[in-house]
């Protein structure tokens, strides 16, 4: 044989003992019911898996199907009414001279400021439970499509198992 050929059939059978290993960490037993042998079995296994795959769009060995769940930080947006306080207490201020009546120009200007700052305050705490509402909603929205996801990535191992069980059966193997 050549060098060229043995490099081949190392990296066939590399290719063959993932596959393997994959169909074994799904806790899947093939039993060679026609007296098939090792080496039969590791090609079939290998075929069968292909076929599996391009039949469900599944591939178990693929790394991006695999990992932990993962967490996702949703950033709450920026109230766009920070400062409403300041602003309404300084429009309060204002009105209370412009609009206060009699000499107590201080008296008035503190009222208009305090009435204001109650008023921005208000429109202020208002627009943050806004943004944490609005923060809220689009974290419940993630988690939804990440259940969903994982929901069908569950459906196609599935699939993919039946896929491949129902191969290896069409070529004369008991699997469990």
């Amino acid at each position: 044989m050549q060098r060229g050929a043995h490099v081949l059939i190392g990296v066939f059978a590399s290719a063959l003992a993932i596959v393997g290993s994959a169909a074994l960490a799904q806790d899947m037993y093939v039993y060679p019911a026609k007296g098939q042998s090792e080496q039969q079995l590791s090609t079939d296994r290998y075929e069968c898996h292909r076929w599996a795959v391009t039949e469900t769009g599944f591939d178990p060995i693929d790394v991006g199907e695999t990992g932990p769940p993962r967490a996702v930080r949703v950033p709450v947006p920026e109230n766009k009414a920070t400062g409403a306080t300041g602003k309404g207490a300084i429009a309060g201020a204002l009105a209370g001279v412009v609009l206060g009546h009699g000499d107590d120009k201080l008296k008035n200007t503190a009222i208009g400021a305090a009435v204001g700052a109650a008023v921005g305050g208000a429109v202020e705490a208002n627009g943050e439970m806004k943004a944490q509402d609005q923060a809220r909603d689009e974290a419940q929205q993630r988690a939804d499509d990440m259940k969903r996801t994982k929901a069908e990535k569950s459906m196609r191992r599935a699939n993919y198992r039946r896929a491949l069980t129902a191969c290896l059966e069409g070529r004369g193997y008991t699997v469990r």
